[in-house]
């Protein structure tokens, strides 16, 4: 009963615990939610067209009739992503018309920009890269919608010895820059809690709740494995007294039978310690009258002591209080014990039925202590002798 009780209370906590934070997250969500434009260029790749580490005296290395190995310059693709990671579409009438909209190539001269991948066939077809200098490329001012990108790569030739930066032209109302973003590089150097609480505030919102509701369920599959597994040693008792008592022999007359049968499921239920019990309390009339008689609780504390209870209680005249039948009922609905409005007896018959079982059942125990296999050879010899 008292487990039943916890076990209750632990469920509404962990059922309030789980919604109170869900619906605090998602208010979170909501309160700092607002809609953002954020077009990214992300630069996701480099790669150099020819890797000559150990220059060699006759090598010559011609791009444009110009050999770059004497100039130590090298040829170097960048791949390059255009993404609205916003909340809103961007339209042309976003973009400032006075400025062009574009990349540029510090540190380099720009040799060639082709569009190599999209989501989007709009952007394909009309983005329209076009080379302006020598390290410019203008794009036509279309509409992104959210979520779409262009991938691109630009084919950059530079001095060996500075490093070539992608740098975004053009304004975007709502924006004050666009960003840019190496993702190549903070992949190598992103650590493990980077990785982990990575990605905008709704990301992380249904992120938050995903680790809060495995690790919930991670909590009570193992409780749930720990208490199987802890009481595995008490299921195979309880079977194995269960087996014994079928070989016990039967009384002669209904009435007495009834009381062995209800000693019996005390036995196999809570064994040789729980039969020792009922005689402690059944040879003291004080604790007969408090182990046998009806007890009064509240209401809200009926509430708590589950349906098998609940099924046999019955309210008082002022409506504030349930009878609750003893726990050891069954033994007076049997005539092992008998119960009147003022005292509680024991009958003789049932008190001898008690101590006999109580010496048979310390006997299995004993041999069960001694050797596991005599178990099924007592079973054996009494069913023979049935």
């Amino acid at each position: 009963m008292q487990m039943t009780s916890i076990w209750s209370k632990a469920k509404f906590i962990l059922s309030a615990s789980s919604l109170s934070l869900v619906i605090g997250l998602i208010a979170l969500y909501y309160t700092v939610r607002r809609t953002r434009t954020n077009l990214v260029v992300d630069v996701t790749s480099e790669l150099n067209v020819m890797d000559v580490r150990t220059p060699l005296k006759d090598l010559s290395i011609l791009f444009q009739g110009q050999d770059i190995q004497k100039q130590n310059a090298n040829l170097r693709i960048l791949g390059v992503r255009l993404v609205n990671e916003g909340d809103t579409n961007i339209l042309e009438n976003f973009f400032d018309s006075r400025i062009p909209w574009g990349l540029m190539i510090d540190g380099g001269r720009l040799i060639e920009a082709r569009i190599t991948g999209s989501n989007s066939q709009y952007l394909s077809d009309n983005l329209h890269p076009k080379i302006t200098g020598s390290d410019e490329v203008d794009f036509e001012k279309v509409i992104f919608d959210r979520g779409k990108y262009v991938a691109l790569e630009l084919l950059v030739l530079h001095d060996k010895n500075v490093e070539p930066q992608v740098r975004p032209l053009g304004k975007i109302a709502g924006m004050d820059a666009v960003s840019i973003r190496n993702s190549f590089r903070e992949q190598d150097q992103e650590g493990f809690a980077a990785k982990v609480f990575k990605g905008p505030v709704p990301v992380q919102i249904v992120r938050t709740i995903a680790y809060f509701l495995t690790g919930l369920g991670t909590v009570i599959v193992v409780g749930f494995a720990v208490a199987g597994i802890g009481s595995i040693p008490s299921r195979i008792k309880k079977r194995s007294r269960r087996k014994w008592v079928r070989y016990l022999p039967k009384e002669s007359s209904p009435e007495k039978e009834k009381k062995r049968q209800a000693l019996l499921d005390i036995s196999v239920e809570h064994g040789l310690l729980g039969l020792k019990r009922i005689q402690r309390i059944i040879n003291s009339e004080d604790s007969r009258v408090k182990a046998f008689g009806p007890r009064r609780v509240s209401v809200e504390q009926a509430a708590d002591l589950g349906p098998h209870l609940i099924m046999n209680m019955q309210l008082t005249p002022d409506g504030g209080y349930f009878h609750i039948p003893s726990p050891f009922e069954s033994l007076v609905e049997a005539g092992v014990v008998h119960r009147t409005d003022k005292t509680v007896e024991v009958d003789v018959e049932g008190g001898e039925l008690l101590s006999n079982l109580i010496g048979q059942l310390s006997e299995f125990d004993k041999q069960n202590e001694e050797s596991p296999g005599t178990t099924g050879a007592h079973e054996g010899s009494r069913h023979s002798k049935g």
